[in-house]
């Protein structure tokens, strides 16, 4: 059983993803994996695999909140089929290769990619850093190739793939409302390929924490996906209305000081 405390860090962080999942088109594990790794820490977990879990319970939470998230959009009709057809066999075949890559690199390892990766994400919200490009949107090989890198990263991360794909389409002028409902689509499928392939490779390991299901920590996710699910519609419904500058640097302030967290914690 998780204590008071716990739940209420868990509900404050759900709503939290579930609304940055629907206002920018991302799957919410860029705040859900620091908060399960903070929590398996505050709950006394000692594995190997601390981080392989809290990218498995980052996926589960996904596949709910991105679907919310991409149909909100489809509602929206902000979803360009003319990408999401020939990216999505791309961004499948990608994160299942993720997936399985993951399971040989050790948690030490994944951290330190993870927490890289964060830093930079961060840095670039804080410092509005958007680029313009005259790149053209590229042919049905090229989407599929983007895709498959993009699903390969993702899934060794544990995200939805979302800071990719909208920085992507937007380099090709793709408009940003069509961008950021088409990125929660493909952060769907990135969820469920990269949820089912960590549910899969944890089940051969052993030495995981009681309420395990394989790379999955079951206590976390249910409690993640009720509040995640009700904060992605208000957060697409945000998108539609809404500058998102303000909460861009909300969200990089809070990424920044909790993977600095993590960095002191679990890493140095």
């Amino acid at each position: 059983m998780l204590e008071l405390e716990i739940v209420l860090i868990l509900l404050l962080a759900g709503s939290a993803a579930g609304l940055i999942a629907g206002l920018f088109g991302v799957g919410g594990g860029i705040v859900v994996i620091p908060v399960t790794l903070w929590i398996l820490d505050m709950q006394g977990v000692d594995s190997e695999y601390i981080q392989h879990l809290a990218i498995g319970t980052s996926f589960s939470v996904m596949m709910f909140t991105t679907f919310i998230s991409s149909w909100g959009h489809y509602r929206k009709k902000s979803i360009r089929w003319d990408i999401l057809k020939p990216m999505v066999p791309g961004i499948i075949l990608g994160a299942i290769g993720g997936s399985l890559l993951a399971s040989h690199i050790p948690s030490k390892g994944l951290q330190y990619v993870f927490i890289i990766f964060a830093y930079g994400i961060s840095l670039k919200t804080l410092i509005g850093f958007n680029p313009k490009s005259s790149w053209s949107l590229p042919g049905t090989a090229g989407i599929f190739g983007v895709g498959s890198l993009i699903g390969s990263v993702s899934s060794l991360l544990g995200i939805g793939g979302g800071v990719f794909n909208v920085p992507f389409m937007l380099s090709c002028k793709i408009p940003v409302k069509q961008a950021i409902g088409t990125s929660a689509a493909l952060s769907w499928g990135i969820a469920i390929t990269g949820a089912i392939s960590y549910l899969l490779s944890g089940l051969k390991v052993d030495d995981l924490p009681e309420g395990s299901l394989g790379f999955w920590y079951l206590p976390i996710a249910l409690a993640l996906v009720v509040t995640t699910s009700i904060f992605a519609p208000l957060g697409v419904r945000l998108a539609h209305r809404l500058s998102s500058a303000r909460l861009q640097i909300v969200f990089g302030i809070l990424l920044f000081a909790v993977t600095t967290q993590i960095l002191f914690k679990w890493v140095l």
